[in-house]
């Protein structure tokens, strides 16, 4: 037996439920078609959250099971979460027909049942069981419709985040790193009917007003998608050994054929900032952090565009409670756009020099 082999045979296989796995991606490319998707890989069992966004991105949804077991042989049974997402490079006017809840409640007061919907942890104590849900729109709407229709349907069910369209989300058969048991996740399928929900539905359900619903794009929801290859041997076997401890991963959320340079960044909590009375400053927090990165990606030669695009997705990942901070999505978005236009530019007018580390403090 080769060392490779001996090591495979010896090490712990994390629980997964191929057969459930391959269900759920059956049925989410049966209902959703060939719409894009990100594949990303979470390490909740290192000492510090280690996040890398993307390593497998626009895969069209009935070749996403394949690629999924790819990653699950390089790196689930290492510890690794493999979470999804809607692609990035989605533009607001590709036609989807997907609606995604999180913090799904199956005995909400509306009496909507899903599609599809997943438990992505068991009840615990007083702690109730976490779901997931699907559902499917009547008519393929633009993206920036589906994004509003989701808003607006969250809110209606009492989700009062409404979790963002491209946010990471679980799949049904492979286990949840987040908490130390592994706990698997179940996938549950509605009956018959359930989960098909028309535009003007969700409109009259929602609490927040919706332009536009009920004005979709008659394009066929199956077939499949021209998109890049990116091959699985892009992604280093060893990549996690050589991330330095209790780092994140920084690297470019959109792929536009432009090499960057991945960043090994400090996590959030490095930068805390506290208010006179002790309590922790989240917004000051947020552009300490903000300003670290930025000077380190700006020393890396990255544009001030892809930093922009890539931090404001970082801060909405990492900044605590952020849509809860900043009540609406329109006050978080410009919350965000002010907070890193204001790192980068603080950045350009106060240079340091290059050290030989990424040890220092920034003014602002």
């Amino acid at each position: 037996m080769t060392q490779e082999k001996a090591y495979r045979a010896e090490r712990p296989q994390r629980i997964a439920d191929l057969d459930t796995l391959k269900l759920f991606w059956d049925i989410m490319s049966r209902h959703f078609g060939d719409m894009p998707v990100d594949l990303s890989l979470f390490n909740f069992k290192a000492k510090k959250l280690v996040v890398r966004q993307g390593v497998r991105k626009d895969i069209p949804m009935g070749q996403v099971y394949e690629e999924v077991l790819k990653l699950v042989e390089k790196f689930y049974h290492k510890g690794e979460d493999i979470l999804w997402r809607p692609a990035y490079s989605m533009p607001n006017d590709f036609p989807v027909s997907m609606i995604w809840l999180d913090d799904f409640n199956p005995d909400n007061e509306l009496g909507l049942k899903p599609l599809v919907y997943i438990q992505t942890s068991p009840a615990s104590g007083d702690k109730p069981a976490k779901y997931q849900a699907f559902f499917k729109l009547t008519e393929t709407v633009p993206l920036k419709l589906a994004k509003e229709l989701q808003r607006g349907l969250a809110r209606a069910l009492g989700d009062k985040s409404a979790s963002s369209y491209v946010q990471h989300r679980r799949m049904a058969g492979l286990a949840n790193g987040k908490y130390p048991d592994d706990p698997l996740v179940i996938m549950f399928l509605g009956e018959e009917g359930d989960g098909i929900l028309s535009p003007e539905e969700i409109a009259k359900l929602s609490p927040i007003p919706i332009a536009h619903a009920g004005a979709g794009v008659a394009v066929p929801i199956s077939g499949t998608t021209d998109i890049p290859e990116i091959g699985i041997e892009d992604i280093a076997d060893d990549y996690a050994e050589d991330i330095p401890e209790g780092r994140l991963v920084f690297q470019p959320i959109v792929n536009i054929g432009k090499p960057y340079k991945t960043l090994y960044i400090k996590p959030r909590e490095a930068f805390t900032k506290r208010r006179p009375d002790g309590t922790i400053d989240e917004s000051a927090t947020d552009m300490a952090w903000a300003t670290y990165i930025s000077r380190l990606a700006l020393w890396a030669g990255w544009d001030e565009g892809m930093l922009a695009f890539t931090l404001a997705d970082f801060l909405k990942t990492f900044s605590p409670e952020l849509e809860r901070r900043k009540k609406t999505g329109k006050h978080m978005g410009d919350y965000l756009i002010r907070t890193v236009l204001k790192a980068i530019d603080l950045v350009k007018n106060t240079p340091l020099e290059k050290s030989a580390t990424d040890e220092l403090v920034d003014l602002f």
